[in-house]
């Protein structure tokens, strides 16, 4: 019998860890159902102001959208981030106020992404033209009959005015970095944003980037207040 009662009791020791395991799953489903205090719902008022804090400081940065590229990626981003309920739509007269300053955010996003506008890159190579300048009226004799000739620097046709469209590569070389993160095509991804970053430095340089980074930084907290990730699950 001493022998007997020394032995441990499995059935309590396995009601313990059964127990255990009870409180743990309660504890899991009141982490995932919120209450354990949740907190409260924004109102819509503060990703509106962010937003325009962050359209203001982008501006000053960045300036307008300057080709039709930007605005119509910024449409159907928009439209897919509705579509997609990434973004919840504002109760109320906030909704369409909302939607038209997240256009112009991402817009101004696609600005810093393809900005680059039409561009010159032989206009600085030139070369040297002599002409002859027009004797002054009423001059001497000598400067009537030895001319005066001068040294300028024009630019050589058709090639010094050659213009290219670097919007249209940014855009070409983004779609492709974006197709090849989706089909996880790494070397390809690789080359095309490499190339896409170099050809998009001599227009970072003509950014201000003080406000840029503000407008990036308020901008994200907008977007992220108005976005499924921020909402506290229901009770």
């Amino acid at each position: 019998m001493e022998l007997l009662d020394k032995m441990p009791d499995h059935s309590s020791a396995g009601g313990i860890v059964e127990q255990r395991i009870l409180r743990l799953e309660e504890r899991f489903d009141r982490m995932e159902s919120g209450a354990g205090g949740p907190l409260p719902m924004v109102h819509p008022a503060w990703p509106f102001l962010l937003g325009l804090l962050a359209l203001g400081f982008g501006y000053l940065g960045l300036g307008l959208p300057q080709h039709y590229y930007q605005l119509l990626f910024a449409l159907l981003l928009v439209v897919l981030l509705y579509h997609r309920q990434f973004l919840v739509r504002p109760k109320g007269g906030w909704h369409w106020p909302q939607v038209l300053l997240n256009f112009l955010l991402i817009a101004l996003l696609f600005k810093l992404l393809i900005g680059g506008g039409i561009a010159s890159p032989f206009e600085w190579l030139k070369m040297p033209v002599i002409s002859r300048m027009p004797p002054p009226e009423g001059g001497s004799w000598y400067g009537k009959m030895v001319p005066d000739y001068t040294i300028q620097w024009q630019g050589i046709p058709r090639f010094s005015e050659w213009a290219l469209d670097v919007t249209k590569i940014q855009t070409l070389l983004l779609i492709a970095t974006l197709a090849g993160t989706l089909f996880r095509f790494q070397p390809f991804t690789s080359l095309t944003a490499l190339a896409l970053l170099l050809i998009s430095i001599p227009t970072y340089l003509n950014f201000n980037w003080d406000w840029v980074i503000l407008f990036l930084i308020l901008g994200s907290v907008s977007v992220y207040i108005q976005s499924r990730a921020s909402i506290p699950p229901r009770t």
